[in-house]
């Protein structure tokens, strides 16, 4: 088997929906294989094939897609060189590969008869299955929390110092939490946020850090915390009892339950239908030659 060729990466920059950046064109050359290079045209059919979620995340992650992109890469290398070797001239492969194909094609036509008209389900709709299950969408008592982070790392003391410094200017200026958190937090993802951590459960956050938090009203901002890696200064900004989740908080959630139920009912309806043309039955007796 030949060695399949090396694999070199271009710059991906802020990748493919990066606002004024060069690889929004489709010809840009975002990598190469061996001498070949390889276009954003190429890789975006790839990303317009993984869930709308994964792919914000994965365009929003310039080392995630560089790995995305590597894989997709190293397959061609490893594809070309089976081909080279005329894999897929073997019986088996060309058996296995018209199985593969029988099965998208009964997977993406099932999907396309399950089509759900985009104004399903309506607000009216959503809201009745809302109250009929209300008392089973229930949330543990929730806290909102806003958070500076110091470090410990090899020096808890001076690092319980540097903790002591925000929390006693916030005494003063309170309003600068915010600011002082994208500034000094060494939670880089909180900070980026002005410390937010949004809702957490109750069941969530950990011992001292819950403790610190029920102390608090509305508002209030805590003195320094230990925590397992260093202090913690937390701003509680909300509190929500346990209790029935709002209907804006589980209004998507029950959308996407309708659609998907509804989806399945348009296939099996199909379905059914066409075995009533096609009636299916089986040889109980002859199966005994699959053994």
């Amino acid at each position: 088997m030949k060695t399949p060729k090396m694999l070199t990466l271009l710059t991906l920059a802020m990748a493919f929906f990066g606002p004024g950046s060069p690889l929004q064109a489709e010809d840009a050359v975002v990598a190469k294989i061996g001498d070949r290079e390889v276009t954003a045209a190429e890789i975006r059919p790839f990303l317009e094939g993984l869930p709308a979620t994964d792919r914000t995340a994965l365009t929003a992650d310039k080392a995630a897609l560089t790995r995305f992109v590597r894989s997709i890469l190293v397959n061609r290398a490893v594809l070309q060189d089976a081909t080279e070797a005329g894999w897929d001239k073997k019986p088996q492969t060309v058996a296995g590969l018209a199985r593969l194909r029988d099965q998208y094609l009964v997977e993406s036509y099932l999907a396309e008869v399950g089509q759900v008209p985009d104004d399903y389900p309506s607000d009216d709709e959503i809201t009745k299955v809302y109250a009929a299950e209300k008392e089973q969408l229930k949330l543990p008592k929730r806290y909102r929390v806003a958070q500076i982070f110091i470090a410990a790392d090899d020096d808890k003391e001076a690092a319980r110092k540097r903790a002591q410094e925000i929390a006693d200017t916030l005494k003063d200026e309170p309003g600068e939490f915010s600011a002082l958190a994208k500034r000094n937090s060494n939670d880089t993802a909180s900070a980026a946020r002005g410390g937010e951590l949004g809702w957490l459960a109750e069941a969530e956050i950990t011992p001292e850090i819950r403790t610190a938090v029920a102390g608090l009203s509305k508002g209030q901002i805590s003195a320094p915390v230990a925590g397992r890696s260093g202090y913690h200064i937390l701003l509680l900004q909300d509190v929500r009892e346990a209790g029935p989740a709002p209907l804006d908080e589980v209004k998507g959630e029950i959308a996407a339950l309708l659609r998907n139920q509804r989806a399945a009912l348009n296939r099996e309806t199909h379905v059914s239908t066409l075995l009533q043309r096609q009636p299916v039955s089986v040889n109980e007796l002859a199966l005994e030659a699959l053994k």
